[in-house]
């Protein structure tokens, strides 16, 4: 399986670490390390591609990968040239540069886990109190449906043809990837109103999704709570440090 770093620097990324985010030192080991790591050492990867800032990136990480892609002005841009280099491929990882924390049994668990269900898009999950069990320190936005609450993790598995179905909607969606409530307006009014009221149900995501785009689309429980431990600020990596 091939495998996708978002490793795309912005000026925010240069703002709160003064370089390139994918290569801001944890423990001495530019962050972007582990990630390629977790997926050189996976059962289910052959291929890594990282999409970043070529003029910083070369010169760290070539060697470690098998692509090196000049980024694009925006994460969904980064994702859609990095895709156009594994066309005819049924399902690729997708992964963000930024949680340290995983490793190689993080990543096998979930694609293992995808792979089974035989749908378009597996999107990983975590239940609040397994992240605040694990990483108390740890500050994560979390989306309080009726199963429960839950943040988001920083990996998704893709079949690259769906995306042609969703790419207006999908950029909206990262574009606010931090602002639930925001990611509702985009899916419509009702799902504010299901979130505000709790209401709003895994299942009944999933099912609108499905009729509304014609895609198989499945989020995960994950019971690793790393996946969703990603860095933002320099503070992330002092909190993290203490883990690795």
């Amino acid at each position: 399986m091939k495998a996708i770093i978002l490793a795309g620097e912005g000026k925010k990324d240069r703002g709160n670490f003064h370089q390139e985010k994918a290569l801001a030192p944890i423990k001495g080991i530019p962050m972007i390390q582990y990630i390629i790591k977790a997926l050189r050492t996976s059962d289910f990867i052959d291929t890594i591609l990282v999409i970043g800032n070529i003029d910083t990136l070369q010169e760290r990480i070539d060697k470690d990968v098998d692509i090196l892609v000049q980024q694009e002005a925006s994460m969904m841009d980064n994702l859609l040239k990095a895709l156009g280099y594994f066309k005819g491929e049924e399902e690729i990882l997708i992964v963000t540069c930024d949680i340290p924390l995983i490793n190689r049994d993080v990543v096998d668990n979930f694609i293992h886990t995808a792979l089974a269900l035989k749908v378009d898009i597996a999107y990983p999950i975590v239940e609040k109190s397994l992240c605040q069990k694990f990483y108390p320190q740890v500050k994560r936005t979390y989306v309080h449906l009726k199963d429960g609450s839950f943040t988001g993790g920083n990996m998704i598995l893709l079949a690259p043809t769906v995306l042609n179905k969703i790419q207006q909607t999908a950029r909206l969606m990262i574009e606010n990837r931090k602002k639930p409530i925001s990611m509702c307006r985009v899916l419509g009014f009702p799902f504010i109103i299901a979130l505000l009221m709790r209401r709003l149900t895994i299942l009944g995501l999933e099912g609108y999704i499905q009729k509304k785009f014609h895609i198989r689309a499945k989020t995960i429980i994950s019971q690793d709570p790393e996946i969703a431990n990603d860095i933002d600020k320099l503070e992330d990596i002092l909190i993290l440090e203490k883990y690795l």
